[in-house]
């Protein structure tokens, strides 16, 4: 009888976890990054709601606790979109003063489907995308490797990165020391301009005369991994 009940209850848990996902849907950005031109004032990205249902899209930007000096805003917080149907998001910028190095910001995008009777015996899950927000200046160039300028040095244990760069550079947290192999993780997936991070490994990194990690592009596209000089 015991088995039974177990089985009964596990039958169950993989039917609520079935219906969630197949619930998971939501509201998605036409892309995983949305650049914001400093001499436009602002930009503009278009969201899908891929459910079969109209729902609420809450659109939130979220600012980087280090990156200071500029302000975005969004024009339409909370809008219908209904089901199959894509809404534009204009998000209007704000500078403190003109801009001499890039920003970062994240945007997330949720949708809050409508209350129905039958609510109380069905699972649903919310999905927030979250995406960076990249902020340029009109003033600086455009570098698609901007993950080439950054500086990597080792001392003991201790890996450090400098951005002396004027550009934001995304990066995965993972990080492998050549030719040992010894891996380390950042505490962050990005680094803005002059900003210094470190990394710890579990043991010395003498000999190891190169870094290999793993950049995003400027347009949120997969890049193989690269490898910089890890001056010692």
């Amino acid at each position: 009888m015991f088995q039974l009940t177990k089985s009964i209850r596990l039958m169950t848990l993989l039917l609520i976890v079935k219906s969630a996902a197949a619930l998971a849907t939501g509201m998605v950005p036409e892309s995983s990054l949305l650049i914001i031109e400093e001499q436009d004032k602002g930009g503009s990205i278009n969201v899908t709601n891929t459910d079969q249902h109209p729902s609420l899209l809450y659109t939130n930007v979220v600012d980087i606790p280090d990156d200071k000096g500029t302000h975005l805003t969004v024009t339409q917080p909370v809008t219908r979109v209904e089901g199959g149907q894509t809404q534009q998001l204009r998000f209007i910028l704000a500078t403190d003063a003109p801009l001499t190095t890039e920003h970062l910001k994240r945007v997330t995008f949720e949708g809050i489907p409508p209350k129905t009777k039958s609510d109380h015996s069905r699972v649903s899950i919310n999905i927030r995308q979250d995406i960076p927000v990249l902020i340029h200046p009109v003033s600086l160039p455009v570098v698609k490797d901007a993950w080439t300028l950054l500086k990597w040095s080792a001392a003991g244990n201790t890996v450090t990165v400098k951005n002396d760069s004027p550009y934001v550079v995304r990066l995965a947290e993972n990080l492998v020391a050549e030719p040992s192999g010894v891996q380390m993780k950042l505490k962050q997936t990005y680094i803005l301009p002059g900003q210094t991070l470190s990394a710890q490994a579990n043991t010395s990194l003498a000999g190891n005369s190169q870094l290999k990690f793993f950049p995003a592009s400027r347009y949120g596209i997969d890049v193989p991994s690269y490898i910089a000089t890890l001056n010692q």
